[in-house]
């Protein structure tokens, strides 16, 4: 089922694997590596539609396609319907030329929903709405949304806001299965994904949406399990990629296989060429670098001691050298998490001191 392609709007995207935009980890590189690997859409860092009018010195980064991306998407926010549709305008007239455009009612961090936007907006099921059919009619591309259930753990909206969304038309519905008020270590709560298609296919009109399940995807047993108990059409991938883009060939390939000492070698190599294309001065390359270098160190002996080292490079030719003294150590055959007591489990989140405990959101907002 996942490896199967769908059509989204205009757009054919050639499977049912996606990877999710991150803020601070979703450029070209990390793009383009899990394209390589099987992703089937991958989006841009999210954008603030409030920012977008306004230029600042890492637009150029985030506003970047690949020559070799086939597909791509972006992911917008914004508070309100003429904020929202300004901002979706402005984008498509930008050189980027995105594919489909996401509108994101799910970020949980605080100076987001302090505005008014992200997950905030999925208080009001009315104003979602609003949003979503503000922003369908501002652009041509395909205009698809993603939610959490619901703000408040004693308010539940995810039905609500989903019948609102497919009454706007809304080609796709992602819901990734947390209030904005858990944190990654509470469960996902896949019974609320599931009320949430259901509700969305009920005013749907007779339109296919897509649904797409979000939330604790580590490996090809959660994917399923995702599948099976909410009914989704396919699955976004979020934390679950960060040091694992092996994770969307699993899942399509429908094989738990990790990959060797070699593979991982020469994936994390490739990876690491690729920022230096797009990266290319130092040390600031390394110093990006260097999160992607403590998220892939885990899963064979002797990881935990070489982080130490590799946070502190300077040049990603300094990195590649570390990593390939490392892997002389090793069998070439080893499998990654071969002792299965290193293996990170599914509350394991990497991404958590660069996002809620720094309050860290959308780097293009502040105007």
């Amino acid at each position: 089922m996942f490896n199967e392609a769908f059509q989204l709007g205009t757009l054919n995207v050639p499977n049912r694997v996606l990877l999710s935009p991150l803020a601070g980890v979703s450029d070209v590189p990390f793009r383009r590596i899990c394209q390589d690997l099987g992703a089937g859409l991958s989006y841009i860092e999210m954008l603030s539609a409030a920012g977008m009018p306004y230029e600042n010195r890492k637009t150029p980064e985030l506003l970047a396609r690949d020559e070799h991306e086939p597909m791509l998407g972006a992911q917008m926010t914004g508070a309100n319907p003429d904020v929202m549709s300004l901002g979706a305008r402005i984008l498509m007239d930008k050189d980027l030329e995105v594919d489909t455009l996401d509108i994101n009612m799910g970020c949980p961090v605080k100076k987001i929903v302090g505005k008014g936007c992200g997950s905030a907006i999925v208080k009001h099921p009315e104003l979602a709405g609003e949003i979503a059919n503000a922003t369908r009619e501002a652009v041509d591309v395909p205009v698809t949304a993603k939610i959490r259930i619901g703000y408040f753990r004693k308010q539940v909206t995810v039905e609500a806001v989903c019948a609102e969304l497919a009454k706007a038309g809304m080609k796709m519905i992602t819901i990734h299965g947390r209030f904005r008020e858990d944190s990654y270590s509470d469960p996902v709560q896949l019974e609320w994904i599931r009320a949430g298609f259901e509700a969305a296919e009920a005013h749907s009109a007779g339109e296919k949406i897509w649904k797409i399940g979000n939330g604790n995807i580590f490996d090809l047993a959660s994917a399923r399990r995702m599948q099976e108990e909410t009914g989704c059409d396919g699955v976004l991938i979020s934390r679950g990629a960060l040091g694992n883009p092996w994770l969307f060939r699993q899942i399509l390939e429908e094989d738990p296989r990790q990959p060797s000492l070699g593979e991982w070698r020469d994936v994390l190599l490739r990876h690491l060429q690729y920022h230096g294309e797009f990266y290319d001065r130092e040390p600031y390359a390394a110093v990006r670098f260097r999160k992607h270098l403590l998220w892939y160190l885990s899963g064979f002996r002797g990881c935990r001691a070489m982080r130490g080292k590799l946070n502190t490079v300077n040049s990603l030719q300094e990195a590649r050298e570390a990593i390939l003294r490392y892997c002389e150590e090793l069998p070439e055959d080893l499998p990654r998490f071969a002792d299965q007591a290193d293996k990170k489990s599914q509350d394991y989140d990497p991404k958590f001191e660069m996002d809620r405990q720094h309050d860290r959101g959308v780097e293009y907002y502040e105007e």
